[in-house]
């Protein structure tokens, strides 16, 4: 029996399609026509579904189709099955790679129903210019939707229109106008909790402690209860912590005003980066406040004063800066609760810890703390045990490095060739100048063609020297050994050999290996 053909539907609804509210367009009718597609045209066939919901076409980074091409990636897909180019990609460009070049290179169908597309039918001519002009008409549709949204959202904001989708934590949208903010009393009450605890001296992971103490719900709990999110809690149920409070205690809204065009785009469909809080835009006394505006600057102050007098240690030589970071940091776990450890740099005794036993208060579990020093040593004590099979993995990519240095030899002394060839072309030119003018004319473009061609393969030699350059570094980078042949606690050693180290205390650490 032959196997099924394996086949992918993709669907996809942005907001800007939820808001338009077009049937058409919905991801359950999608779906449905796909299915039907799919039904009648194929025969022995395996169906899979991707999907992306609230996702703009311009960015290709979604959760559904990149999970879609890492499966292509694997070989477990034939085919790719699509309402329309627009639902896979409107970056014109995007689109037209994956259409002419990765898709045909790794074998994969692409089929496109609303426009008549099929990559297995078609052979160029006027139906590839017809897709391309659409994929053009897709990206600049999406590019000036994009301008025209952003227009009229910095429009309304200006006119004091509250335009975000969910309002901050403490606030509520009013009943008779969505496009204002009332308070949310329950809400309310813990934002003036945690401004009264900060007022008091409390620092932000003791205002996370005193809330889960006294089992009061988090953010999160709030917009799931009204449907805002839908999240599963990483234990039994979700939990202050620093980051929570010190976003409440820095954020101006609880004065009343609102701020807006904090962030700004490189591109349409690009990543959000934060202005400059100079660049940001106020509309002050939006809506009632929930702290004074006074209590919230002496709130300020205070955290600048523990800013500075943080720095003021730092500069002293009480405590290092965390600025560098650890070979090690990003890679230790508390064995309690399975988060990463936070690293302390005090000049005598650095040490990694667990945030969350001082935020939490049932996690008494966790690891209080583990001196640096220590588990350095360990570490290295473990390693030791395993440097007969590196060292052969050494060996291994030593013989690498070799081959790269030998092709790079290669290419150099081709480099050389073709320099001397180009300077016996120029002296040829040169010598020939003083004849006459109808045979100094027809060398010269003889030559010049020839000069033209060397100079054209001087230049993919020199790239080839790049490339060859890059991979030796690379590869080098690579080793977790000194010159003497000894292990040393490298980032390059953490990065090639340790994917994880889980901490119980000093009794118990377990260390998961790369290799």
């Amino acid at each position: 029996m032959d196997e099924p053909y394996r086949i992918a539907i993709y669907l996809r609804l942005s907001k800007e399609d939820g808001e338009s509210a077009e049937e058409s367009n919905s991801i359950t009718n999608q779906r449905m026509l796909l299915k039907e597609y799919v039904k009648k045209h194929f025969g022995n066939y395996r169906l899979k579904e991707f999907a992306d919901d609230g996702f703009s076409g311009t960015n290709f980074q979604r959760p559904g189709v990149s999970k879609m091409l890492e499966q292509i990636g694997n070989g477990e897909i034939d085919c790719v099955l699509v309402k329309d180019f627009s639902r896979f990609s409107r970056d014109y460009i995007e689109l037209g790679s994956y259409l002419d070049q990765i898709f045909p290179f790794l074998g994969i169908r692409f089929i496109s129903l609303n426009d008549n597309y099929d990559s297995k039918k078609q052979d160029g001519g006027a139906a590839e210019l017809d897709i391309s002009f659409k994929g053009l008409m897709y990206d600049l549709y999406s590019k000036d939707l994009s301008v025209k949204v952003k227009s009229s959202l910095r429009t309304r904001k200006e006119q004091g229109q509250y335009a975000c989708s969910i309002p901050p934590f403490g606030y509520k949208k009013a009943d008779g106008d969505r496009h204002m903010l009332t308070e949310a009393e329950e809400e309310a009450k813990i934002v003036r909790k945690i401004f009264s605890l900060a007022l008091e001296g409390k620092t932000s992971v003791e205002i996370a402690r005193l809330l889960n103490l006294e089992k009061i719900p988090a953010p999160i709990e709030f917009k799931i209860k009204k449907k805002q999110a839908d999240r599963t809690p990483p234990g039994n149920s979700f939990r202050w912590n620093h980051t929570a409070v010190c976003s409440i205690l820095k954020n101006p809204v609880y004065t009343g005003d609102m701020v807006y065009d904090k962030y700004e785009k490189s591109e349409v469909g690009g990543k959000n980066h934060l202005k400059p809080r100079s660049e940001w835009k106020v509309y002050q006394n939006h809506h009632a406040p929930i702290v004074s505006r006074a209590d919230f600057e002496k709130v300020q102050k205070m955290r600048e004063h523990a800013g500075s007098r943080r720095a003021k240690d730092v500069k002293a030589g009480k405590e290092k800066e965390v600025g560098v970071c650890h070979p090690l940091q990003g890679k230790v776990f508390c064995g309690g609760c399975r988060r990463a450890m936070t690293l302390r740099k005090s000049v005598r005794h650095p040490y990694f810890y667990c945030n969350h036993r001082y935020a939490y208060t049932d996690r008494e579990h966790c690891v209080s703390h583990l001196k640096l020093v220590f588990l350095e040593q360990f570490v290295l004590e473990q390693l030791r045990f395993r440097l007969p099979a590196q060292k052969e993995l050494e060996k291994i990519r030593q013989e690498k490095e070799d081959e790269i240095r030998k092709k790079l030899r290669i290419w150099i002394k081709e480099k050389e060739k073709i320099s001397r060839k180009k300077a016996a072309l120029q002296r040829k030119r040169l010598e020939e100048y003083e004849k006459s003018v109808f045979y100094r004319e027809f060398s010269f473009q003889t030559e010049d063609l020839e000069l033209q061609q060397v100079e054209e393969r001087m230049a993919e030699i020199e790239k080839e020297i790049i490339s060859m350059e890059q991979k030796l570094r690379e590869e080098k980078e690579k080793s977790p050994f000194s010159r003497e042949g000894k292990a040393e606690l490298t980032k390059e050693l953490a990065e090639t050999l340790l994917r994880e180290i889980t901490v119980y205390g000093e009794e118990r650490i377990e260390i998961t290996w790369t290799l």
